[in-house]
């Protein structure tokens, strides 16, 4: 059995999904994954690799890369994960999230809302690859667009005082032209975003839209309003770290081989909603078609949380909506299923299970209704 260790930098909620995808493949050459955390102290490289004796490394760089930095990692097959230059003076061979595409997603989103200013809210440490690759991206874009572009560089303070980041972004968002579309790095920044936003007074999505990147619930379902977030791929992203692994151990991938991972799409939430409803019965439906479709909920469950009639529940929905609540949970459902889809994880009977369906058969009649083609048809189509 072969020994792999895999250091450690994300935060927490994306690393269990990173891991979760080393995991999977390691069972399939019976490996034995040695997890190390290098977030807050430098691993000293040489007492770990004596007392292990690894067969190969994975290296977590998206948190913290300079742990790495001035390690010899030249002597035994090494895949960074998300690299940074900070780790050694060669290139590797790398596992990395589309960060253009993961930009593009946003910014389109953010585009849907006709913004009249873009503002991008780098992450602590700006130098990282990711964080400027994002920028890059949505300045770009922005330009495409013809749109002001401004940017929230954190500082020192900002780093240690949560306080002081949602100031700085607040001050940048008072001085841009609204309504404005804010795309936040992670997770962590867009909560900030929308504690600024708040602080200064400005509706959102109404005044300002915001976007982040990670999807990690813990963080989106509890800000209020809710946080739209881009899902990248995390799961694909360990699991191609150790298929790469793997195959430089046999010497079949050179130091230059780097893959890009895609991200799953966007989970909307109700900072970029741009549906404005006034009822506020409604409202709270759709945040519970949001959240419970996949329950396999009924119309008539989502109806009673009006305390009328359920004709009457229907008739305030659709004026408000456009849909019938059956509508509004089919979409929600069949949203859920393209994302499971997506994922390629999941059997056509899981997936038929996960999203509230009581048979395949139903299920496939409602995908097939909708995009015209079979759910594995649509997935081999999708993944290309």
């Amino acid at each position: 059995m072969k020994t792999i260790i895999v250091f450690r930098t994300g935060i927490l909620g994306t690393w269990r999904e990173k891991y979760t995808g080393i995991a999977a493949f390691a069972k399939t050459v019976d490996w034995q994954l040695q997890p190390v955390d290098a977030r807050t102290l430098r691993p000293d490289f040489e007492r770990i690799l004596d007392f292990w004796h690894p067969d190969g490394l994975i290296l977590d760089a998206s948190g913290a890369p300079e742990m790495f930095a001035g390690a010899d990692l030249n002597s035994i097959p090494t895949v960074v994960m998300n690299p940074a230059k900070a780790i050694c003076s060669k290139s590797m061979p790398s596992v990395s999230s589309d960060s253009q595409t993961i930009a593009k997603t946003a910014i389109s989103e953010l585009l849907r809302l006709n913004p009249a200013s873009l503002v991008f809210i780098e992450w602590l440490t700006p130098s990282l690859d990711w964080s400027k690759a994002k920028r890059k991206m949505a300045q770009e874009i922005a330009e495409l667009h013809g749109l002001p572009f401004h940017v929230v560089t954190p500082t020192a303070s900002d780093a240690i005082d949560s306080a002081h980041l949602v100031s700085s972004i607040a001050n940048v968002l008072k001085s841009v032209p609204r309504p404005c579309g804010v795309f936040a790095v992670t997770d962590m920044i867009g909560a900030a975003a929308i504690a600024a936003a708040d602080k200064m007074g400005a509706r959102i999505p109404e005044d300002v839209a915001i976007v982040s990147v990670d999807d990690d619930p813990e963080i989106c379902e509890n800000c209020s309003p809710t946080l739209t977030s881009v899902r990248p791929d995390f799961y694909k992203l360990g699991f191609s770290a150790a298929q790469l692994l793997a195959k430089r151990m046999v010497g079949g991938c050179t130091d230059a081989e780097s893959i890009f991972v895609p991200p799953l799409g966007i989970v909307r939430r109700a900072s970029s909603q741009t549906l404005v409803i006034y009822d506020r019965k409604v409202r709270l439906a759709l945040e519970e078609i949001r959240l419970k479709a996949c329950e396999a909920i009924s119309p008539k469950d989502i109806a009673a949380g009006f305390g009328t009639s359920r004709r009457m529940a229907e008739i305030r929905f659709k004026a408000a909506t456009g849909m019938t609540i059956g509508e509004a949970l089919l979409d929600r459902r069949l949203e859920a299923a393209c994302t499971y889809l997506k994922d390629g994880k999941s059997s056509i009977s899981a997936i038929a299970n996960f999203c509230g369906w009581n048979s395949d058969i139903a299920f496939r009649k409602a995908f097939v209704s909708r995009y015209g083609l079979p759910p594995l048809k649509w997935r081999n189509k999708s993944v290309r």
